[in-house]
């Protein structure tokens, strides 16, 4: 009995981990949004965008980033494009340089997104 227990731990965060390194090598973004600088995928916050149908869904995730700003202004629970009542969603991952910058990313992950259309539009 101890020994599936054990196992069960093991296998579990083992899945957690190939999880969190999946997020982090699938960010939307190379630049941190907060330095600028190079982000190596080692580092990511989560980010979840509310939707109300797979229409808004696959609108969002075919560019990320352009949408950034409608995603962070949006209220929790509303589709960011239409503002009824949220019933799907989409998870993405904004890469960052640093410890210290997930640390503020975590804080407000939708102020860190909207922090990355700002910096792609001045790119353009």
């Amino acid at each position: 009995m101890t020994s599936l227990i054990k196992s069960a731990i093991t296998l579990i965060g083992l899945v957690s981990i190939s999880i969190g390194s999946a997020n982090a090598a699938d960010a939307v973004n190379d630049k941190c949004p907060i330095s600028g600088k190079a982000a190596d995928g080692s580092k990511s916050v989560g980010l979840v965008a509310k939707f109300c149908c797979g229409k808004c869904v696959a609108k969002f995730e075919k560019d990320p980033t352009a949408y950034a700003a409608k995603v962070a202004k949006a209220a929790d629970g509303k589709c960011a494009f239409s503002g009824k009542s949220a019933k799907k969603e989409s998870k993405i991952s904004i890469a960052v340089c640093c410890g210290k910058c997930k640390k503020k990313g975590d804080a407000d992950p939708k102020a860190l997104f909207a922090k990355l259309q700002k910096k792609e539009k001045k790119k353009k």
